[in-house]
């Protein structure tokens, strides 16, 4: 989807609607992006799926120099189907500071064809405001809170879900669209010095770990906060491992799940946290 920017965003602000189809080439993307094989009997669609609804990029900031995701929330209700239409619609919801970023916070809610709502989603886009050039500082991951500092946490794992991200997976994965998950020069024109993997890539890994652990149950009543603390550059190997939990608090009929994505290196890229009803 193409992005629009603005030089002063504000939060209330209606983003409109699009219609959404669970088609071929967004299922075919999918699976060959992320090199996993398609199930023959496909009666529900992978639940990161919808992240192709999510119209976040219909606020941005005028200079988007160095953008990032910084986090993403998950509120599933009901499986996507195969060939399914739906309605998407959003909204900006916050404008507010994050260290040196400053973070444009939408929510997109996905609806079928009965106008039930399937999923809702809240993206927080982050900006460098004050560079429009040069090379993007990143912070150093040792110092950075969900980096290696990360608590493993415990419970029933499973899990992992290997993969070395390579560019070819990139290109598939993000339609053969030209941009910095992709694209070395388009990177470098945000102040990259590689293409960036992007943050749906490595959210979608979870995604599929949990659809793959879970099923239906996860796609119909899955709650996922995903924080992206560090960046996963191409030929980079990945785990995605997980871990069942106790029981939520707050609904004992729900199961606490914790998610995470670390790199070769040890490092921990991505970590997500949430619960489902089994």
């Amino acid at each position: 989807m193409a992005i629009t920017k603005f030089a002063d965003p504000q939060a209330g602000v209606d983003l409109g609607s699009a219609t959404v189809v669970i088609d071929e080439t967004a299922l075919s993307d999918y699976f060959e992006g992320l090199e996993l094989e398609r199930p023959d009997d496909l009666a529900t669609a992978p639940s990161m799926v919808a992240a192709n609804a999510d119209l976040s990029t219909r606020m941005h900031y005028a200079n988007d120099f160095g953008n990032l995701w910084l986090r993403q929330e998950w509120d599933f209700r009901k499986p996507l189907k195969p060939g399914g239409s739906y309605e998407a619609s959003a909204k900006s919801i916050d404008i507010y500071e994050r260290r040196d970023r400053s973070v444009i916070l939408t929510e997109t809610v996905v609806k079928d064809e009965a106008g039930d709502v399937a999923v809702a989603m809240r993206h927080h886009q982050s900006f460098v405001l004050y560079q429009s050039e040069g090379h993007v500082t990143l912070r150093d991951p040792s110092k950075k809170e969900g980096a290696k500092s990360y608590a493993l946490p415990e419970g029933e794992a499973f899990g992992p879900l290997l993969r070395t991200i390579s560019l070819e997976m990139c290109g598939s994965f993000f339609h053969g669209d030209r941009n910095y998950h992709t694209d070395k020069q388009a990177s470098e024109e945000l102040g990259f010095t590689d293409v960036v993997v992007g943050g749906k890539m490595t959210m979608s890994l979870i995604g599929e770990l949990l659809d793959q652990r879970f099923g239906d149950a996860w796609k119909s009543s899955g709650k996922l906060l995903i924080k992206f603390a560090n960046i996963v550059w191409p030929n980079e190997t990945v785990a995605v491992k997980g871990v069942l939990q106790g029981v939520n608090e707050d609904d004992p009929e729900r199961r606490n799940i914790s998610c995470w994505v670390e790199k070769d290196n040890g490092v921990i890229a991505v970590v997500a946290e949430g619960s489902l009803r089994l």
